[in-house]
């Protein structure tokens, strides 16, 4: 009787497993349930420019271009620094024309885009043609820009800025699919034409290039959450080693992006080398909270030292004093 129940049990695994692998829906639905949570931590991250090796750059990159060009302010500028604080995050659910504005038409003129809107294309119409929500975390921030002089009191910007986390990095490939399927319709309006508005078609290298310069963070974990993102939208210059981004680019001659996430998701790490793997550009970063916390545990262990050091000197003292006498 025992052995029967056994036999069922066994037979019963094996056919689950089987179904498993032979219905695509049913694991593509396991895959997407990872469950990508967010590490972000109110605080100021500060990047710095370590390296810039302009000759080298313009040789290779762009005989015109500059690091300023995507990184902008005086990113071209060895020791410029630029700073992001965090305030607060919270779990949202995101419509397409939030992350519209927030994720690809980042590559579009917006002088131009109370035109656009006029001519129907406003957040109405995206929402109703794409009517679909997506799950993730929202927060905001303030920045500086990149400057070789002292931060100011107040931000560049007027305001607090937000931005998003699209929590399963699957949903990059509806949105991508959906903006360039909004930029055909903008293009064929022959209205819009007439005042040579134009919106650029993007593929999966162009929206990882965006994602990068506009320093977005993403959630743990973060291995995982790159490979499925670069994968759904069809990267093929774009390749993952641990938790960086590999970047092929061509310009001049060929060269390679390197950009790194940390502990709390932010870029910390950028850079750019040559085909033959010099670094002619480098970007690190540094948490001015964690530097405070290394100097004062340094004190308290600098300071527990000194005690330490009076009390084994009178101990020694009291010591010498007893045989003596």
């Amino acid at each position: 009787m025992k052995k029967r129940k056994r036999t069922k049990l066994i037979l019963g695994v094996f056919l689950m497993l089987i179904f498993t692998l032979v219905n695509p829906l049913l694991f593509s639905m396991v895959y997407a349930n990872v469950n990508y949570t967010h590490n972000l931590k109110r605080g100021t991250q500060i990047l710095e420019v370590k390296k810039y090796d302009e000759a080298t750059w313009k040789n290779t990159v762009n005989v015109t271009s500059t690091p300023s060009d995507w990184f902008g302010g005086d990113a071209d500028k060895i020791g410029a620094r630029s700073k992001m604080t965090l305030f607060y995050r919270e779990g949202y659910i995101m419509s397409s024309s939030e992350l519209f504005f927030s994720f690809v038409l980042l590559c579009v003129d917006l002088r131009h885009f109370q035109n656009i809107t006029n001519n129907k294309y406003n957040n109405t119409f995206i929402n109703t043609l794409y009517p679909n929500l997506y799950n993730g975390f929202l927060y905001h921030y303030e920045k500086w820009n990149f400057t070789i002089k002292e931060f100011d009191t107040n931000t560049d910007y007027s305001n607090k800025k937000i931005s998003y986390i699209i929590r399963n990095p699957e949903n990059f490939s509806m949105l991508l699919n959906n903006y360039n399927n909004f930029a055909g319709m903008v293009n064929n309006d022959t209205k819009l034409q007439l005042l040579n508005y134009t919106f650029p078609f993007l593929d999966g290298d162009d929206f990882v290039w965006q994602f990068i310069t506009w320093r977005y963070p993403i959630p743990n974990p973060k291995n995982e959450y790159l490979n499925t993102f670069i994968s759904t939208i069809g990267c093929k210059n774009t390749t993952i080693q641990g938790n960086t981004l590999v970047l092929q680019r061509y310009g001049e001659k060929n060269y390679i992006i390197e950009v790194t996430y940390g502990v709390h998701g932010l870029v910390d790490y950028i850079v750019v080398k040559d085909a033959e793997g010099y670094v002619f550009y480098k970007i690190t970063s540094f948490y001015p909270k964690t530097v405070v916390n290394i100097i004062l545990g340094i004190l308290v262990v600098f300071v527990l030292g000194i005690i330490i050091l009076i009390i084994v000197q009178k101990y020694k003292q009291q010591r010498y004093f007893n045989q003596t006498i």
